[in-house]
């Protein structure tokens, strides 16, 4: 067996064939029992024989037999070859090493050779054998169940992962010895390379790869590879491999590239990364778009190989930027991140070459270009990575400014993912800025504007907006060849219209000297090239060859001048004389400029070193204050565009998308940070989200707040609580109320989470009391509108407080300051129960009448009506009156008390001037300031409602309570009784236990009658003892009415609004004084000219609404009205008012809910927005939005609604798109379609047509379509219509399934044939309408001759007739019948062709004739036109209708 050679098989079965008579056969496959009883030998051969085993032929050849029959041979067969392979592979690596550095013979070198190729042949087919076995159980193993033992197969796994490690250790040992000292040329075959690179990829295929656990091995396997590739030339067939890998099985992506990134890193390969590009590109584009797995694992291992080796990416960018234009996205995004990767992480810095540069900017450029990219994912990702640049301040200063603005055109991308990942990195601008920790915008243009002065003293002659741009570095050899270069192309124009042209010029001018020498004429040309007069320089030199023909300066050789530089400049061939006189001017153009350096050296050597230095420092300084001009150039430009995306961001913080607003949040917090000047804004506009539905938006809100105005460096307890509070301090200054109340809630989170200590609350109540130095009355106010904040969470904080709280907001300060006052009553206000407890054993405890801090409020509230300086006064008492009675235990009293000396104020002052108190007339009540009349009229409207609010909660609470104690008192005594007289049979325990129950739902019933008796006792106090001519409130009730009555008397629009706003709550007690007033108030509302008063009035209907729904119903419509009010204030009020009501059910959505729709297109934005919420909100209340959109598409398309037509189309494109059902698509479908007969006019025809171009259509909304042609088809004429149809029948197409799409076309072509008929219709019928007017024309004409004629033969007779005529058409019965006769001209219903005919030649139609022109043309006018369908309407008429129609008839 010596003298065979083995031959590497492509396949196992070309082992048992011969091509030669040296070459190894496989002479016996075994069977599978026969390879039980051989594998024993083969092992007892190894342990003899050693390594030369494999050379037996039996050895072999069972070995082999494995092979073939490896899925039939025993399980346990195979781990013995397995072992055995992994044996002979430990002695051969172990042997061969000595083997193959001694002296070989040749024979010895053929044996070892044949013994290296057999083991690892076998050893590497088992191990493909092996792994196709396990590999075939994956699915067991990687696909966990739940309760699943663990498998016997799990076990084999782990230990033939174990044993693989094994073989792969001995492999690639075998292949780091000099294997090609065994071959003859010392050349390894590549045979046996491919055979042991196979088996690597072959274990690559195993999905297990992927796995953490399998990192080893993985790392084994591209050693062997990357062995192979540098030792043995496996580089092409190693990318080969790879790429069909990737393209083959998805796992591979990650263990590819980290194969791919150890060969780089590890073995130093340069060629297999471009080899695996080459063949990407080479791909076929159809390829890449059906197969998308592979096309996803490409781009995944391009990224990650990118992202760690941009090295070795840059020579193949050329290739990969092509990919840039392809449709896949994919590709542009694989593209798109190498280009980061490699900015990133080799192109970033000041310190790169130019080519470096170079690439650096195209690489930047591409990015630029694919953030306006048409596909959303790229847009984004190329945002993401424009954010990791910047963060890595890779970017260059000069581009920064161009991306910044293209990043604030994407906050209003379409695509919320490239919205949030815009906003992500306009934050990364922020917080990356190069420029300052601190961005105000006007402290930076100040600054600016201060440090250019200061440059432009130092340098008068400097050029401002030149400073920042990027200057060409001046080099001393260059710069005059520069300078030639720079006019060339104009010299070359010159120089041939001087010489060809025949033109004259001044002698004088453009000429030598007859006695200037040669030096003198050349200077002269030199001077004129300096100074750009190039005419003249040629003109000169042209003289100066005519005279000085010889001079050396003048000389000119063809062979040593070359005329390439002046012919590549040129754009018309050169003539040699055009090239002799070029070369001499560049001759003299250079050599002057030599000659002034050498002067200003001369001289600057001649200057003293003092002047010397003190030009160096000079420009030394100018060159800083550039430097810090520059600076602050870029600073306020960064700092403006930061500026001009605070308004979209405050938009954003609105957004439904939820992404949207934590980035805007982030953001606002970031530039609030940075002192970027209206950030204020936004994150003022923050506090109202601490309401939003989403509770990662609302924590988000509460961090904010938290990091800006809780957080801080300061260890110093009291300094921190020191900082908190004037931070909140100044977040409250300038707030509005809805600001102030979402703070609140925020405060009370601080407080409940402990951020707001007690060091803090100690603080305030310093602030507040003034104990704390130097602090103001404003400090004051603050620190006490926090604790009433931080009260929200702990009443604690103020009940522990209260006399300091009386004594200080309520004593002497309080008296002069109403704002005091009233945040002192607010804080008050935080202890007060709201709703008593009705099963509470005691009632809430109140203060008494005479406590001290009702006794002082009664003073403030008195004595501070006629202190008109202090403005505060109405909404202090406001807060006053709510005080007294949420604390007081006998309210009304006390009210009662201060209206009566508040009355006795006003008496007094009618006395003052004159007039009598006895009674209420208006005289009296004009001669009071209005201020007065103001306050106390606010004063007595609060009442009312207090009082009303009292005995509806408090009082009917405290009843309930009452009767439930007295009733848990009876239901005792009566268990207790029944007790006592228990019997002891089982009989009288079960009458026992009914009895019992009966006696609770007897109480219960009871219980829920006295609760109905009480209601109705508080009503009736309501209705008939608050407000009547006995009552206080009563009898000062005909002032307001007369306040009311009288607005051209009462003039102070502060007085309108009080004395309405009055008479509205006191209509809120009594639904009796409601419906007496309801006349007046709305009259107010129609007709008042102050907006305040409206818009108060709207607010305060919104209230009787809810209190008196059924006496407000039949004012709904005057209500709606208010939509088209002038003041914007009032449509605003009068939507929001009507929103709550119409989602609350107060008021249903009928037609006039068109109203509402209308509002959409309002100028004012903040109105349309809150039209589009209501639409929103009403679309999620089951059907209701469905129900009214006929009528309200009915109500719009109305002409004499007079709602545009472009208005019309935004408000239904809006509306219909809320609609989602499928089923109210198809019921919509129809009933437009209906809508179709019952219009007359072609605005309407379009109206309707739009709207149903607007809606999606399915299946069955085709065939509605097609089942109602004959509802629209005499419309289609009209162009507008046709157009939208046939946008209908496009857009179907597009997404119509193949079985409708014959139906679609049916329709189609019936809507054209309609289409091209009725336009052909209309045509004639316009012929026959202009012929007819011809005629009519003509006969009136005639007639007006005769009637001429006859007046001209008599006139008395004539004028008698006509004074007959007259009377006839001024008596009643004359004018009946002219009417009869109009009314039946216009009653189009009798349209049948007879009827029409018959009337044509009418008796009517003679006297219609006889009318004058003017009666004759608006009854031609009233006629139908020619193209209405002449059918009756299949509608029924409205019951409405019909009552109408009788009432008229009786």
């Amino acid at each position: 067996m010596a003298d065979f050679k083995f031959v590497i098989p492509l396949s196992l079965q070309m082992l048992e064939e011969s091509n030669s008579s040296r070459q190894y056969v496989v002479t016996s496959v075994f069977t599978a029992w026969e390879i039980n009883n051989n594998i024993k030998d083969v092992q007892a051969s190894l342990r003899q024989d050693g390594n030369e085993f494999i050379l037996k032929q039996k050895c072999f050849d069972t070995l082999y037999s494995i092979l073939v029959n490896f899925s039939s041979v025993d399980r346990e067969v195979q781990q013995q070859s397995w072992n055995l392979m992994v044996k002979a592979m430990g002695k051969l690596v172990s042997e061969v090493g000595c083997i193959i550095d001694g002296d070989l013979t040749a024979s010895s070198k053929a044996k070892w050779l044949n013994i290296v190729k057999m083991t690892t042949f076998i050893a590497c087919k088992l191990s493909d054998a092996m792994e196709n076995k396990y590999n075939n159980a994956t699915t067991d193993i990687l696909v966990p169940c739940r309760g699943r033992k663990k498998h016997a197969k799990d076990t084999d796994q782990g230990h033939w992962e174990e044993d693989r490690n094994n073989m792969l250790v001995h492999l690639y040992t075998l292949i780091q010895y000099p294997l090609q000292r065994l071959w003859e040329p010392p050349v390894v075959e590549d045979d046996f390379v491919i055979l042991i690179g196979d088996s690597c990829y072959k274990m690559l295929e195993s999905p297990n790869m992927a796995l953490v656990r399998t990192k080893d091995t993985r790392t084994s396997l591209f050693q062997i590879i990357g062995t192979l590739v540098k030792k043995f030339n496996h580089g092409m067939a190693c990318s080969l491999k790879i790429l069909q890998l990737l393209r083959t099985y998805e796992h591979m992506v990650s263990p590819a590239a980290q194969g791919v990134i150890l060969l780089i890193q590890t073995f130093g390969d340069k060629y297999v990364l471009p080899e695996i590009i080459k063949e990407i590109s080479r791909v076929s584009r159809d390829d890449m778009v059906k197969d998308t797995s592979g096309l996803r694992s490409f781009t995944q291992f391009l990224i990650e190989v990118s992202s760690n080796c941009p090295q070795m990416i840059v020579p193949s960018l050329s290739l990969l930027i092509s990919f840039l234009d392809e449709e896949v996205y994919s590709l542009r995004n694989c593209v798109l991140s190498i280009l980061g990767s490699v900015v990133l992480n080799l192109l970033k810095g000041d310190n790169l070459d130019t080519k470096s540069k170079d690439l650096r900017d195209q690489c930047l450029e591409h990015l630029e270009d694919h953030i306006h990219d048409i596909h959303a994912f790229i847009r984004s990702k190329v945002l993401q990575i424009w954010n990791d640049l910047i963060r890595e301040k890779a970017v260059p200063l000069s581009r920064q400014h161009d991306v910044l603005k293209m990043v604030l055109g994407r906050l209003w991308d379409k695509s919320s993912v490239v919205r949030k990942n815009a906003i992500q990195l306009l934050t990364a601008f922020v917080n990356s800025n190069p420029f300052a920790a601190k961005l105000p915008l006007e402290e930076l243009e100040s600054q600016c504007a201060l440090e250019l002065k200061k440059l432009q003293e130092l340098s008068p002659d400097i050029d401002v907006d030149s400073l920042g741009k990027e200057e060409p570095i001046a080099d001393e050899n260059t710069s005059s060849r520069a300078a030639w270069v720079a006019i060339l192309p104009n010299v070359i124009k010159t120089v041939q219209e001087v010489l060809e042209d025949s033109m004259e010029c001044n002698e004088e001018e453009d000429s030598i000297d007859e006695e200037s020498d040669l030096s003198n004429a050349v200077k002269e040309v030199a001077e004129a090239l300096s100074s750009n007069k190039l005419y003249r320089a040629v003109k000169l030199l042209q003289d100066v060859f005519e005279k000085f023909s010889g001079a050396e300066v003048l000389s000119y050789n063809q062979e040593e001048h070359s005329s390439k530089i002046f012919e590549a400049v040129s754009e018309e061939d050169l003539t040699e004389k055009d090239i002799k006189f070029l070369v001499v001017l560049e001759r003299i153009f250079l050599s002057a400029k030599e000659m002034e350096k050498a002067v200003s050296e001369e001289a600057k050597d001649e200057m003293t070193d003092e002047t010397t230095k003190k030009n160096e420092e000079l420009k030394l300084e100018i060159n800083k204050q550039k430097m810090l001009v520059v600076y602050f150039k870029d600073s306020v430009k960064f700092a403006r565009l930061i500026q001009q995306g605070l308004p979209i961001m405050c938009q954003l913080l609105g957004s439904k998308h939820v992404s949207d607003v934590m980035e805007a949040i982030s953001f606002f917090v970031t530039a609030f940070e940075f002192g970027v000047l209206d950030a204020m804004t936004g994150v003022r506009k923050m506090l109202m989200l601490v309401w939003s539905k989403e509770q990662e938006v609302k924590a988000a809100v509460v961090e904010a707040y938290r990091r800006l105005y809780i957080n801080n460096d300061n260890h110093n307890e009291r300094t921190q609580a020191l900082q908190i509070v004037e931070n909140l301090s100044s977040l409250i200054i300038g707030a509005t109320m809805g600001e102030r109340t979402s703070l609140e809630e925020i405060v009370s989170q601080f407080v409940s989470s402990g951020d707001i200590t007690k060091q803090c609350i100690t603080l305030l109540w310093e602030r507040f009391t003034k104990t704390l130095p130097d602090t103001t009355d404003e400090e004051a106010h603050m620190a006490l509108i926090i604790l009433a904040m931080c009260a929200n969470a702990e009443q604690s904080i103020i009940l522990s407080n209260f006399d300091v709280l009386t004594a200080s907001g309520l004593g002497e300060q309080g008296e002069q300051d109403f704002a005091l006052v009233k945040e002192t009553c607010h804080a008050l206000l935080r202890v007060a129960v709201v709703k008593p407890k009705t099963d509470a054993p005691t009632a809430p405890n109140r203060l008494d009448r005479d406590h001290e801090i009702f006794v002082r409020l009664s003073n403030i509230l008195v004595q501070g009506l006629t202190n008109l300086k202090d403005c505060q006064y109405s909404p202090m008492a406001l807060k006053a009156v709510s005080v007294i009675y949420a604390l007081a235990e006998h309210p009304d009293l006390i009210c009662e008390e201060v209206i009566q000396n508040m009355y006795q104020i006003l008496e007094n002052s009618c006395q003052d001037k004159g007039s009598s108190p006895d009674n209420a007339s208006e005289d009296n009540i004009f001669s009071i300031p209005a201020g007065v009349l103001t306050r106390f009229c606010v004063v007595l409207g609060h009442v009312a409602v207090c009082q009303l609010v009292h005995l509806d909660i408090y009082i009917f609470s405290e009843l309930k309570r009452r009767n439930n104690l007295k009733e848990e008192m009876e239901v005792e005594k009566k268990r207790k009784k029944s007790r006592k007289n228990k019997k002891s049979s089982h009989a009288s325990d079960v009458s026992k236990g009914s009895q019992e129950t009966d006696l609770d739902e007897e109480m219960g019933l009871v219980g829920a009658v006295a609760d109905d008796t009480e209601a109705e006792y508080i009503r009736y106090v309501c209705e008939t003892e608050i407000i009547n001519s006995d009552n206080l409130l009563g009898t000062i009730k005909p002032m307001i009415w007369t306040l009311c009555t009288n607005p051209d008397k009462y003039k102070s629009t502060e007085l309108q609004a009080a004395s309405s706003l009055t008479l509205a709550k006191y209509m809120m007690v009594s639904s009796k004084v409601c419906e007496e007033n309801l006349q007046l108030l709305f009259t107010i509302l129609e007709r008042s000219n102050e907006d305040v008063v409206r818009a108060n009035l709207v607010i305060a209907l919104g209230d009787l609404y809810f209190r008196f729904p059924n006496e407000l119903e039949p004012w709904t419509p005057r209500f709606y009205a208010r939509l088209r009010d002038a003041s914007s204030k009032v449509r605003q009020n009068t939507l929001t008012i009507l929103t709550h009501l119409v989602l609350n059910d107060m008021v249903k959505a009928k037609r006039h809910i068109s109203d509402i729709a209308y509002c959409i297109c309002d100028e004012d934005p903040h109105i349309s927005g809150l039209a589009g919420l209501f639409f929103h909100e009403l679309a999620r209340k089951g059907n209701t939005l469905y129900n009214v959109l006929p009528d309200m598409i009915s109500r719009l398309s109305d002409p004499d609604v007079g709602v545009k037509e472009e208005s019309f189309r935004r408000i239904i494109g809006e509306v219909l798109g809320l609609i989602q059902k499928d089923k109210h698509w198809e019921n919509l479908v129809e009933k437009l379609c209906h809508r179709f007969q019952a219009t007359i006019n072609v605005r309407q025809w379009r109206d309707i047509a739009y709207c149903l171009a607007q809606l999606e259509f399915n299946e069955k909304c085709i065939k509605k379509l097609s089942e109602n042609f004959a509802c629209y088809a005499d419309k289609l004429h009209e162009p507008d219509v046709y157009d939208f149809f046939m946008e209908i029948i496009s857009n179907v197409q597009k997404t119509v399934k193949p079985e409708v799409k014959s139906m679609v076309e049916e329709l189609e072509k019936r809507i054209v044939d309609s289409h091209e008929k009725g336009v052909e219709d209309e045509n004639i019928a316009r012929k026959a309408g202009n012929a007819k007017l011809k005629t009519t024309n003509s006969k009136t004409a005639k007639k007006s001759a005769t009637s001429r004629r006859r007046k001209n033969k008599s006139s008395s007779s004539e004028s008698e007739s006509e004074n007959e005529d007259i009377r006839q058409q001024l008596h009643p019965v004359h004018r009946s019948k002219k009417e009869n006769l109009r009314r039946s001209s216009r009653v189009p219903h009798r349209n049948t062709k007879n009827v029409q005919q018959c009337s044509d030649d009418s008796e009517e139609n003679e006297e219609e004739n006889e009318l004058p022109s003017d009666a004759s043309e608006e009854m031609e006018d009233s006629k139908p036109a020619p193209r209405q369908p002449l059918t009756v309407s299949n509608s029924q008429p409205s019951r409405r209708s019909r009552r109408n129609h009788n009432q008229k008839k009786n």
